[in-house]
């Protein structure tokens, strides 16, 4: 085998994780291959990013280059459709915000940013290569046996491998280290729109979330049928989605998404009001949203980066996230297990734990969503302060601070159900 086909690093899919990983490994002067199947620009799902990922943008040196190209989102506005109750959340409002706002991105031109400023940061980029399995020698990673554009397999040698395959989670399913998360099971109908309302001046890229429900309940206090996203993009087109439930989804049973679609709509008074006037792009799509957990983020010689390591529900936009400061942050953990010529499972354990206790804290506030819960705060009249402050946090995406008080003491009320304490000195809308 020529020396073309040994690196430092093999990274599995060109996504936002594998991107962030592959600029800042070949920043580090690492060799690294990134195995990408598809052709980009693609479609994706996963528009809105949350300020604390901003600073990741910032340090590979795409941030102002973000910051030309796409519309600012400087808050989150939640409303119910049967109930008229509506809250915002300025991310100015946070515990020592360091950006007070975020972007909405089509993921199409996001993902194609990234992936060539890593490209252009010095690492190998191969488009349409299929990765098949990585190989290994007893328990340790050594390189991955894919196929190229022509569909000729070739077996690639490297250090250390990064599985970024998204949700085909390539290692997660070959070691059945994935299970799904029953209480987190929606579908997903999309679209996108032109004309769509929007706040005036400086809110106009506000990311709003709908909920829809039983018109006979109320979805504040008794957990919602479904919601939808609306994310604005600079352009003028808004990206318009409906998490629908399984109970939802069943009660439908039979129809195609765009009729699923266009019935969500129509139960929600609060979406037909927004849309009304604006034109649909295209006929609605589906995927299955259900959320998966994966016991094992990283082993001898392997780790696994966004998606790939586990699914959360789309709620709170945390999927881009989440895979960016994974991937950044497993770039220089890899960089120094190299650098010590040790790339065992000990090298990655800090990385891997910080990971999981920043998407345990997302679940659980998603649960606790779904549950009424958090609803019930979200929706306060006159809402705790406090609490004020750890939601607009937790929106923002600041869940990886361990100096902060403030996300210990949310960590464990919100993973307990003890916000209810704080609930009660709040007034409902």
């Amino acid at each position: 085998m020529g020396s073309d086909d040994r690196f430092d690093v093999i990274v599995i899919g060109g996504g936002p994780g594998g991107a962030v990983a592959s600029a800042r490994l070949a920043r580090h002067g690492r060799r690294v291959l990134v195995l990408e199947r598809d052709r980009f620009p693609r479609f994706h799902l996963g528009e809105s990013l949350l300020p604390e990922s901003l600073g990741i943008l910032d340090a590979i040196g795409l941030l102002p280059e973000v910051d030309a190209r796409f519309i600012r989102k400087p808050g989150a506005h939640f409303h119910d459709s049967y109930t008229d109750r509506s809250a915002r959340f300025d991310f100015g409002e946070a515990f020592h915000p360091r950006y007070r706002y975020a972007y909405q991105v089509p993921r199409d031109e996001f993902d194609a940013l990234l992936l060539s400023h890593a490209e252009k940061q010095g690492a190998t980029v191969r488009h349409g290569w299929t990765a098949d399995r990585v190989c290994f020698e007893g328990d340790v990673a050594v390189g991955v046996l894919a196929r190229d554009p022509e569909g000729r397999a070739c077996t690639l040698d490297a250090r250390v491998v990064v599985d970024a395959t998204g949700r085909d989670a390539l290692l997660a399913r070959s070691q059945r280290t994935l299970t799904r998360i029953a209480s987190l099971d929606t579908t997903a109908l999309y679209s996108q729109w032109r004309g769509v309302q929007r706040e005036p001046g400086d809110r106009a890229g506000d990311f709003h979330l709908v909920l829809f429900g039983d018109k006979d309940g109320d979805p504040v206090t008794a957990p919602p049928l479904g919601w939808f996203w609306f994310i604005p993009f600079k352009d003028g087109r808004t990206s318009v989605g409906a998490a629908a439930s399984r109970a939802w989804v069943r009660r439908h049973a039979g129809e195609d998404p765009p009729a699923l679609y266009a019935r969500a709509i129509a139960e929600s008074p609060v979406a037909s009001r927004f849309l009304e006037g604006a034109e649909q792009l295209w006929p609605a799509r589906a995927t299955a949203d259900f959320s998966v957990h994966v016991s094992e983020l990283a082993g001898d010689g392997w780790l696994l980066v966004g998606d790939a390591g586990g699914f959360i529900d789309p709620l709170f936009s945390t999927g881009a996230h989440l895979a960016m400061h994974g991937g950044f942050h497993a770039a220089d953990a890899i960089h120094a297990a190299l650098t010590a010529g040790d790339v065992t499972r000990r090298r990655f354990a800090e990385w891997a734990e910080t990971m999981r206790s920043g998407a345990d804290v997302f679940t659980n506030m998603v649960e606790s969503f779904y549950d009424g819960v958090l609803s019930r705060v979200i929706f306060a009249d006159h809402p705790h302060p406090y609490l004020v402050h750890v939601i607009t946090s937790l929106l923002a995406g600041n869940v990886f601070d361990k100096d902060a008080r403030w996300l210990a003491d949310a960590r464990t009320r919100i993973s307990r159900g003890e916000l209810t304490k704080l609930i009660a000195q709040s007034t409902p809308r």
